[in-house]
């Protein structure tokens, strides 16, 4: 019987063993990584978006939304990726490239439209007829008068003797074309008659020249030119 008190004192004196507290990792869930490519397809969707509106840049924004789209049609195939961002970027950048692909249209048929409105304005002003007057005046009623002119390539000369001034000459002359230089010679000399004469060359509504002179057998000389 003491054997059996001994053996139960020292089992009541033996240490309890308490198992170690869980420390709550085991079979914790994996967090989520992010979704770079969806991230970079929205901020270069955006930039290609905002470019596709200004004039011949956006020649090059739609490859940017081509690109874009690419990163975010991948950024959406991944899995276990966040598409918030992803599904923003791929969006935008199917509007960016429609844009780019319009307004590249568009502004091109308005540059050339300007051009073509340009070049029909040059053939006009090259072709345009406008008023030369050669004049004379004085009180001569037997001078000389000549003239000669030049204008689109083509030369011209007359003069007429024993005229009563005044003088009055009127001609059409083109203005620009091939040859755009243009040259006018205007010429008066008094008889036994006149003692004063004086020329004017009108260009287009414009005196381009005028002298006076005075005195018997007295010759007055204009001359102008012209580019246009």
């Amino acid at each position: 019987m003491c054997t059996a008190i001994i053996k139960l004192m020292s089992n009541s004196q033996q240490p309890t063993i308490v198992p170690p507290a869980s420390t709550g990792t085991y079979g914790a869930e994996t967090p989520k990584k992010g979704n770079g490519l969806g991230v970079a397809s929205l901020v270069i969707g955006i930039i290609a978006f905002v470019g596709s509106f200004i004039p011949f840049l956006n020649f090059g924004t739609g490859f940017i939304a081509f690109v874009a789209l690419v990163l975010g049609v991948i950024g959406l195939i991944l899995k276990g990726r966040p598409r918030r961002a992803t599904i923003a970027g791929a969006i935008i950048s199917v509007v960016a490239l429609v844009l780019s692909i319009v307004l590249s249209i568009a502004y091109t048929a308005a540059f050339a439209g300007a051009v073509n409105d340009s070049i029909k304005k040059s053939d006009a002003a090259a072709n345009k007829t406008v008023s030369l007057v050669y004049d004379i005046t004085g009180d001569s009623s037997d001078a000389t008068v000549s003239y000669s002119t030049y204008t689109d390539g083509k030369s011209g000369t007359a003069e007429s003797t024993g005229q009563t001034l005044p003088f009055t000459k009127t001609l059409d002359v083109k203005q620009g074309g091939t040859f755009s230089f243009n040259s006018f010679l205007l010429t008066g000399s008094n008889g036994a008659t006149g003692t004063t004469i004086s020329c004017k060359i009108t260009l287009d509504g414009k005196v381009i020249a005028e002298q006076t002179s005075t005195g018997q057998y007295t010759t007055v000389s204009c001359s102008g030119t012209g580019t246009k």
